[in-house]
């Protein structure tokens, strides 16, 4: 008699299509959070072109002395209140980078904790991650998409594998079957055959 297949269907397996945009959230999140760890440049670099775009509207002509009487302005400030912008830059990178990590280890907790037994030191490597990330020089670093992308690529290495050992399996069981079904076919026409020679 054969044996019946497992018809389970085969694993769920990660792929980069699945994965790109999660790591596209955590490249926003590292973006944005490298912005404000160089906050003492693009502080003043934003308050010049917001200063810049609502000036020479008001004004209506005159751009090219509006974006330079506005750069000088945003400058000064730069230079005066550097303490102050780099204080607010470090701690909005952190509160950045904090709630980017919050944000993706939930989404990777509810959707695909798969992620975490792909390899035995992933938690440690993704709050490896954090912990880095949270330090204030190296928190320019994208540690974020980094981390993920490493983490994104055990677990399809490791899915790419049981996937191929699934349809082994699948492939062992198939020829298994075919070949239980060819002897019961010539046990059946050698009964046949022994029936009609007793006649």
């Amino acid at each position: 008699m054969p044996q019946k297949r497992n018809n389970s269907g085969p694993p769920e397996v990660m792929n980069w299509g699945k994965a790109m945009p999660i790591l596209a959230i955590a490249g926003v999140f590292d973006a944005v959070r490298l912005m404000f760890e160089m906050f003492w440049f693009f502080g003043p670099a934003l308050a010049a072109l917001y200063c810049t775009v609502k000036v020479s509207g008001a004004i209506g002509g005159a751009g090219g002395l509006t974006a330079a009487v506005c750069g000088i302005a945003a400058g000064a400030a730069g230079v005066a209140g550097a303490p102050a912008i780099e204080i607010f830059g470090v701690v909005m990178a952190m509160a950045t980078g904090l709630i980017g990590w919050m944000v993706i280890g939930l989404f990777l907790i509810r959707s695909n904790p798969r992620i975490f037994s792909a390899n035995k030191s992933a938690f440690l490597v993704f709050a490896g991650g954090l912990l880095v990330s949270e330090v204030p020089i190296v928190g320019a670093v994208p540690a974020m998409t980094l981390v993920l992308w490493r983490l994104y690529r055990m677990q399809i290495h490791k899915d790419t594998k049981v996937l191929q050992k699934y349809k082994e399996e699948q492939a062992a069981e198939r020829l298994n079957e075919q070949r239980q079904q060819s002897a019961q076919f010539i046990q059946a026409q050698q009964a046949q055959i022994a029936q009609a020679d007793v006649y």
